[in-house]
């Protein structure tokens, strides 16, 4: 068995970074996205860290993902705006859309920004860390390609929208981030590359059959989690990510996946709320505070397992692997090398 590579993050960051700039994209935004892919990884969300590297690449190589694209303000009012991502890089027009969510905030204490024309914008709790980081809660999710059946159908129709939120308390933030999905398909995908099985329960193939087939999870559609009530949350979450930006919404979001050079049109939306502007900053995270003391301080069942907080696993492994790297799976390694050597020789020397 092929042993697994670990890198810094600084030195993945320069790989990801030369990549896209190999491929025009401006050096402030390939330093937005290669943060933001590397910053996954560092926090165990392998599945939507450097491995997506390739296929931005592939797209943007095929006219799919404009480069140079700088995102706009298109419409809104008082505290709700809509910007249009102009086909850029999803993490570009994603940041774009939390950076207006938290503006809007400090002036109306709650703000709502949707956005629209968009790609994969890698995780969403990236951007609720960033409204956290000021002292504000942030929301989000993400619209994209059909990957769920309805509930009871056979084909995929609906994405299996993140959603996030972060919120700011006296020491490091709660941050939850979950797919309403029982997996998300970057994982269904991940175990396809590494050639393993998924767990029975996550998927269906294209006949709306079970199956623990990735390449036949992939031809068919993941499963909502919690049955209808998961399903009934994806519809909520379409609303909110393809209705009100009046961009794409379900099921005509394109696929990443897609070699036709056709732009995906992903929306997203963002939100972002003040405390200040309910109670004194102080007053809450006190009664924040308060709460994770109470809740951590409560009974559980196993004495050597102590509750834990949504995030806290994922700063666990952040700390080892700014200790000790990243670690890359070979097939991971040898499709960001070949990608290189496909769109940018000039940097595949770094890895």
């Amino acid at each position: 068995m092929e042993s697994v590579h670990r890198y810094s993050g600084a030195r993945l960051e320069t790989f990801c970074k030369a990549a896209l700039e190999a491929l025009s994209v401006k050096p402030e935004d390939a330093a937005i996205v290669a943060n933001c892919l590397v910053s996954a990884n560092y926090q165990g969300i392998d599945t939507h860290g450097v491995a997506r590297l390739p296929t931005y690449m592939r797209r943007l190589a095929q006219g799919a993902i404009d480069p140079g694209a700088t995102p706009v303000k298109h419409a809104g009012r008082g505290a709700v705006a809509i910007i249009d991502g102009k086909n850029a890089l999803g993490p570009v027009a994603a940041l774009a859309g939390m950076e207006e969510a938290i503006k809007l905030a400090r002036l109306h204490g709650v703000a709502y920004v949707g956005v629209r024309n968009s790609n994969h914008f890698s995780y969403a709790a990236h951007y609720c860390e960033l409204a956290a980081a000021r002292g504000l809660i942030g929301i989000c999710s993400s619209g994209g390609e059909p990957t769920v059946a309805p509930w009871g159908g056979v084909h995929p129709f609906f994405t299996n929208s993140p959603l996030a939120l972060a919120a700011p308390t006296s020491a490091a933030p709660v941050v939850v981030d979950l797919a309403t999905s029982v997996s998300s398909r970057g994982s269904i995908m991940l175990a396809k590359l590494l050639e393993q099985q998924i767990p029975m329960g996550w998927a269906q193939d294209k006949a709306g059959r079970p199956t623990t087939d990735p390449a036949a999870a992939l031809e068919g559609s993941v499963l909502p989690m919690g049955g209808a009530k998961g399903y009934a949350l994806i519809v909520a979450l379409e609303i909110l990510n393809g209705v009100l930006p009046d961009g794409a919404m379900a099921p005509h979001i394109g696929s990443q996946a897609g070699h036709d050079g056709k732009p995906a049109k992903v929306p997203h939306f963002f939100m972002a709320i003040d405390p200040a502007a309910l109670m004194p900053y102080d007053h809450y995270i006190a009664r924040i505070d308060a709460l994770i003391a109470a809740l951590k301080s409560a009974p559980h069942t196993d004495p050597d397992s102590p509750i834990r907080l949504p995030g806290e696993r994922r700063r666990r492994i952040e700390s080892d692997r700014k200790a000790n790297g990243i670690p890359i799976p070979p097939g991971v390694l040898n499709e960001l090398k070949a990608a290189a050597e496909q769109y940018s020789p000039s940097c595949k020397e770094i890895l």
